[in-house]
């Protein structure tokens, strides 16, 4: 796998700073495993977007978004998650991993989007799930 990080930093309408940490990791065949650590809202979602929309025009189709160091999640974040899923392509996978536990998980569960997301415990399991 190789590894590259990527800092986005944010700051909150009062000037407070707010950040979001990333981190790309890539496996063969088209693989990308983005960690995501902090908060995910309005402000720093659209970061979350780009970076998978640029994966997915790279060729990646086998995405895994790691989700466990993640504090805060809100509607425009799942919708990023989500039309990230529709653009890939019909052979394309997406899996994430969240614990069960966790507030975000709540809140992909208050969404109905167990449904059509693919959640699961691990990071380890979300590769190997997109990797089948």
């Amino acid at each position: 796998m190789t590894t590259e990080h990527q800092d986005v930093s944010v700051l909150s309408p009062h000037g407070e700073p707010r950040g979001l940490q990333m981190t790309e990791e890539t496996f063969e065949p088209a693989g990308l495993v983005l960690t995501v650590s902090g908060e995910l809202d309005i402000a720093t979602a659209p970061s979350l977007r780009d970076q998978l929309s640029a994966a997915i025009d790279a060729g990646r189709h086998r995405l895994v978004i790691d989700l466990l160091s993640l504090t805060f999640l809100d509607s425009v974040a799942l919708a990023a998650i989500v039309h990230t899923k529709q653009r890939l392509p019909e052979h394309g996978k997406l899996a994430l991993a969240v614990d069960p536990s966790s507030y975000v998980m709540l809140v992909f569960e208050s969404g109905g989007l167990p449904q059509i997301l693919d959640l699961v415990e691990t990071r380890e399991q979300a590769i190997e799930h997109v990797s089948r």
